[in-house]
């Protein structure tokens, strides 16, 4: 399941129609890590910031992985109660399968990292789509 939204993660970022479009913008992915656990499981540590001007209660995106030469690596969805201050910073930890390894053997200046948004609740109640 996860490969398949990966999949979708990667279409809609090189510009698939059929996917809601999404704000590049309003996250970005500051800082990431990744380190294995065991024979089974990667944690990765993403640290998110945001360039909105209110705080974030809600949010609807996305976060992929590409190499050098924009071929895809990994993407997941963040969870959907992440809140973020206001032109702030969050780490968020996700564990993920061994299938998404190769991210463990590029180099840290090899792999490029990107945000979706399609939607934001924030703090003081206003909704934000991005169609």
């Amino acid at each position: 399941m996860r490969s398949i939204a990966s999949l979708a993660f990667c279409v809609a970022l090189t510009g698939g129609q059929a996917f809601a479009a999404c704000n590049s913008d309003l996250l970005s992915i500051a800082e990431w890590s990744a380190r294995s656990l065991d024979d089974q499981t990667i944690e990765v540590a993403i640290t998110v910031r945001s360039q909105a001007e209110k705080p974030i209660r809600m949010v609807a995106a996305e976060f992929g992985f590409k190499d050098a030469l924009g071929g895809h690596v990994a993407a997941d969805s963040f969870d959907r109660d992440l809140t973020i201050p206001a032109k702030g910073t969050v780490t968020t930890i996700k564990n993920w399968p061994m299938t998404f390894e190769r991210l463990l053997k590029l180099k840290h200046d090899e792999v490029a990292v990107s945000a979706c948004v399609y939607g934001v609740v924030y703090e003081d109640g206003t909704k934000e789509e991005f169609k």
